[in-house]
This record gives C-alpha cells, structure tokens and sequence, in this order.
C-alpha cells in the first residue's frame, strides 16, 4: 500500500487507542473513593449508590443519539465533540454536589456514544483486520479502567487528600485524547473531516436485523457483571479485611489481569469456529470468580479478582467482537451498536445500584455475588445464540 492509502488506517488506529484508553478511568477513579466523595460532599449512602449508577444508566439512555449525531456532525467531528464533551464534564464534577451529579450524566452520555462509535471507526478503515483492532480497542479499555483503579487512591493522597482535586485531574489525559481526534480524525476518510458515510444498499429496518437481540444480551450480561464489580469490588474487598488502597489496587488487578484476553479474545473470535469455545469459557470463568470472591478465603481474593479479569475482559472484547462481524452492514453499524450497547446498558445500569440497595437492606455480599453468576449463565446462553448470525471477520 502507498503511503497515502495507509493514512486513513493509521489514522483510525490512533483515533481507536486514543478513544479506548479515555472512556473508563472517569468511572474507575471514582470507585475507590467513593466513601471520601459521600463524606466530602456530605451524601448518604443511597445518593453514593446512584451516583455509582448514572453513568451506566446513561449508556442505555444516550445511545439512540449516535446514529443522528454521526449524520450530522460526522464521524470523526463527533468524535471529537465527544471527547471535549467528556473533559469538561470531569473537570465540572468536583465543583458542588449538583455539579457532581450533572457532570456524571454528561460524563456517562460521552462514554456511551464513544463506545457505540468505535465500532463503525472498525467497519469504516480497519475491517481487514477487524479482529485485531477489536482487540487493541478492548485492551485500550483494560488499560484506562486499570490506570484509574490504580491511581485514584494515590493521586488523591498526592494532592493533598481534596477530593475535588483528585477528580479534575483526569482531564488532563481526555484533553490529550481530544487533541489527537482533531489531528488525526478527519484523516479517516481521506481529509474531508466529515467521515460520513454512504450506502448504496437498500436498508431494512436495523430492529429486524439477524442477530441483533441475542448480542444485546449477551452484551448487557457482560456490562452488568463489569460494573457492579467497578462500582461495588472495593467496598467488597474492605468488607472482607483489605484497607482502602489494597480495595483499589484489587480493582486495578481485575483490568490488568484481562488485558491478555481483552486482545486476544476479539482475534480469535474473528476464527467462527473458535467463537463457542470463547463465549463459553469467558461465563465459565465468570461464574468461577464470581464464587471465589463471595466464598473462597480472604487470601484468594487477588486469585478470584484475577479469573474475573480474564472473563469480563474477553465477554467485553467478544462483545464488541460480535457486533462487528454481526452488524447488516457499515452504514447500519452506528444503529445496530447503538441499540445493541443501548438495551445492554440500560439493563446493565441495575448493576451498580441493586447492590448498594440489596446490602443496605441486610443481604450479604456473597449473596449478591451468587446472584451475579446466574446473570453469567445468562450470558452464555446469549452467547451461543447470537453466533447463528454473526459472519467472518472480513464480511
């Protein structure tokens, strides 16, 4: 390939890492001080567990607006819009209480939409290798969630315990991101900046395609499982003896521990023949960490954290995966993300707020736990039924 044939690839590699590694650490931050933010801002613990919950409500809530905001600003436009959207939003949220909440929504509005656009970047400019470019878009995901498990408790010490400071400083990486959407974001189709995209074909209606419903399960299984742990892991891990910064570090070694899977899993799984064995392995090893965790002694916490790593990182990377190679085509990729991503999260967002609930009326935590390995059970069922319609990775 000439060096101008391969810019629009690049460029939309960039634009995929660069998407990836900025829309978990606004969520992961957050978790590991929890309990600082409720005493900062003075919120009981209802208010904490709605506050863990927006963002994935949001998720569901925004997603039918990707498909309008890419018909109108474009792609890459979008794209950058987002991401600006999403670092005005984390530097808005230390300043009040209402600001935190209405930064939340915003920040888990931005989230959503990037997350429903990354696929189509794929289908547009890296569909040779689609697999592969799954895997790096997940892994970039492990990266950012464990960056900010890692750093929250740590950076919040750094600036000398003021939790408002500890939130506004990861805006300085989405400023970054957003930078680099500008430069290299027009890039994807050649310079025109729009990245709009056309079809010849004739559309059904995307609510008809083949193998729409059982992805959005499969994905809204997956979501659920991911952040209840992301909200809740902590709290779980100081309930059974660990201090604060082992709580956040265990969250950390949860993203860490899949990022393996985060890549590897998507590049099988662009092998049909592989994808069985994927979906299958990925809710059995999530029902397995789900039981240690609730059951199995104290020491074998990082044990059970690290099996749940590799499970929900590659149902994540498999997730995407499937509504890659399972979207009707790139133009209805934008709609079938959104609604797959859109019905998945809304269902999801019960994740981090029944725990809370569930605990502060008297359930144990090993009992939620349980509950959560028969939302794995679902998702291997999803899992399987999706792959009659999923295709090759170079459909």
């Amino acid at each position: 390939m000439s060096g101008r044939s391969r810019r629009p690839g690049i460029a939309a590699g960039v634009l995929i890492v660069a998407v990836g590694l900025s829309v978990r650490y606004p969520i992961t931050s957050v978790s590991p001080l929890l309990d600082e933010i409720g005493d900062a801002y003075r919120l009981p613990h209802t208010a904490i567990a709605v506050l863990a919950a927006i963002p994935v409500l949001l998720f569901g809530l925004a997603a039918p607006l990707a498909p309008a905001l890419v018909r109108r600003l474009g792609l890459s436009r979008a794209i950058a819009v987002l991401l600006a959207v999403l670092a005005g939003a984390t530097l808005l949220r230390p300043l009040a209480p209402a600001p935190l909440f209405a930064g939340t929504v915003a920040v888990g509005a931005a989230i959503a939409l990037l997350g429903i656009l990354a696929p189509q970047i794929i289908r547009l400019a890296l569909s040779a290798r689609g697999g592969f470019w799954t895997g790096v878009y997940t892994t970039s995901f492990g990266i950012s969630a464990a960056a900010g498990a890692a750093l929250a408790v740590p950076l919040f010490h750094a600036l000398g315990e003021r939790v408002g400071a500890a939130l506004a400083a990861w805006t300085v990486p989405l400023l970054i991101a957003c930078a680099l959407s500008l430069v290299f974001g027009p890039r994807i189709e050649g310079g025109d900046g729009a990245g709009t995209i056309h079809s010849d074909r004739p559309r059904e209606s995307v609510f008809r395609a083949r193998g729409l419903w059982p992805v959005t399960g499969f994905f809204g299984c997956q979501a659920l499982i991911y952040f209840s742990l992301t909200a809740w892991l902590p709290t779980i891990a100081i309930d059974r003896g660990a201090d604060p910064t082992e709580a956040g570090l265990l969250l950390a070694w949860m993203s860490i521990a899949g990022l393996p899977a985060s890549l590897l899993a998507p590049s099988l799984a662009s092998r049909p023949r592989w994808r069985a064995g994927l979906i299958i392995g990925a809710a059995s090893l999530a029902v397995t960490g789900l039981v240690g965790l609730g059951f199995a002694p104290a020491a074998l916490m990082p044990a059970a954290v690290a099996i749940l790593g590799v499970a929900l990182s590659a149902a994540f990377g498999l997730s995407i995966a499937l509504i890659v190679f399972t979207s009707p085509n790139v133009a209805q990729t934008a709609a079938f993300s959104a609604i797959s991503q859109g019905f998945g999260y809304a269902a999801a967002a019960v994740g981090p707020l029944a725990p809370g609930l569930l605990v502060e009326a008297g359930a144990g935590w090993p009992a939620v736990l349980l509950m959560l390995s028969a939302v794995a059970v679902c998702e291997l069922a999803f899992g399987l039924a999706s792959l009659r319609a999923s295709r090759p990775a170079a459909a």
